[in-house]
């Protein structure tokens, strides 16, 4: 794999004479992206909400134990990404309750992650400075160290609000990531790291032409909406099929923590696939569910709703003929988040137990209700397997 930041190339982005050479360096290795033929498949997954309680599983149980699932579902052939919503780092003390909560974690979640197969990490999102930008800039650091490429911040604006691209044979895949929403700032004039926020969107529609130019496919993580809702406003669907025709074949949307629906939309190259949700991929929300039984509807959304233990790795596998993109297939496997709240309650079990896992090996009173829901959740478009 080869793995570069490809900041805006316009004069007045005050790009360093080193960064315009990685660019040249890079677009010398492969040939122009309108020459390009062959298939490539992204699996996209929602957002790693690294809380308190999953922490304390992961030292506990390793946190191989987290994300190991994953890695006999992933392959070395596609590109695998999700969000990170949670510093790498814990040097101010995570705060599980509050509005909003601030996220910390161990930075040898990382490795863990990579040995998993996540490729690309977005960090793009509202809690990106919750650890100050200092934090953000060692969860930087520690995503490089694992091998794991971070898109959406960097040490400077132009490798924040620039992709990162991902070489797949001889296809070129570039990622960008950006948020709708930051919850604090960074703490220091000027930052250790920068974080890509929308609210001057005419940096991203610059950003996505960029992309377009320097690569064969485009891939846009964005995290915005708001907790729990659990469909698309009117001006989201308008928004995505803007950034679809200034060059995004895929956007990946998180935010939520619950899915939404997926849909395929014509694009000016042929086809794209627009991702408005896929929710969480761990996270300790929704631990009070029990199958059969309904919380307390007292108890606050983040604890008591199933949704945000739902999941979904969609796997988008594109053809690019020519600079023509077209789907060949989009699939999904249905995840879910295993949480041992009520074994723990019963003093059944003693240790945290949070990890990612399919939902086929869950138990079938589980599957049988959370798997209509993520059929009806994301839509007719996607092909579940198991």
């Amino acid at each position: 794999m080869l793995v570069a930041s490809v900041p805006p190339l316009s004069p007045s982005c005050g790009c360093s004479a080193l960064a315009l050479a990685m660019v040249l360096v890079v677009e010398s290795l492969v040939t122009p992206a309108a020459a390009q033929r062959g298939e490539v498949s992204v699996a996209a997954m929602g957002d790693v909400l690294l809380h308190i309680k999953v922490v304390e599983a992961a030292r506990t149980r390793g946190w191989d134990r987290v994300f190991g699932e994953l890695g006999e579902i992933l392959n070395d052939e596609e590109i695998a990404l999700a969000n990170l919503e949670t510093p790498l780092v814990d040097d101010v003390r995570p705060v599980a309750t509050g509005s909003p909560p601030v996220l910390g974690a161990p930075a040898d979640a990382a490795a863990a992650m990579a040995r998993a197969g996540l490729d690309v990490l977005g960090c793009a999102n509202n809690h990106a400075y919750d650890q100050r930008s200092i934090g953000l800039l060692r969860t930087l650091q520690a995503l490089r160290a694992a091998g794991i490429e971070a898109a959406g911040a960097g040490r400077d604006e132009a490798s924040a609000f620039g992709p990162r691209v991902v070489l797949r044979g001889d296809l070129r895949v570039a990622f960008l990531s950006y948020t709708e929403r930051i919850n604090t700032g960074p703490g220091r004039r000027p930052p250790a790291a920068y974080v890509a926020w929308f609210r001057d969107e005419a940096r991203l529609h610059a950003a996505l032409r960029e992309a377009r130019a320097a690569a064969d496919l485009v891939v846009l993580a964005v995290h915005w909406s708001h907790d729990f809702v659990d469909r698309p406003r009117r001006g989201q669907r308008r928004r995505a099929r803007r950034w679809v025709e200034l060059g995004a074949d895929l956007v990946v949307g998180t935010g939520p923590h619950v899915l939404q629906e997926v849909e395929r939309v014509a694009s000016p190259r042929g086809e794209a696939v627009v991702a408005y949700s896929l929710g969480n991929l761990v996270s300790n929300q929704g631990k009070l569910y029990r199958p059969g039984r309904r919380a307390s509807p007292r108890a606050h959304p983040a604890l008591r709703l199933p949704q945000t233990r739902d999941g979904l790795l969609l796997r988008t596998r594109f053809r690019v003929e020519d600079g023509r993109v077209t789907i060949a297939s989009l699939r999904g496997v249905p995840l879910w988040t295993a949480n041992n709240h009520w074994e723990r309650a019963r003093d059944a079990a003693i240790d945290y137990d949070i990890r990612v896992r399919r939902l086929s090996r869950a138990d079938t009173a589980i599957q049988s209700e959370r798997l209509p829901a993520i059929r009806a959740a994301v839509g007719p478009q996607v092909v579940l397997t198991p």
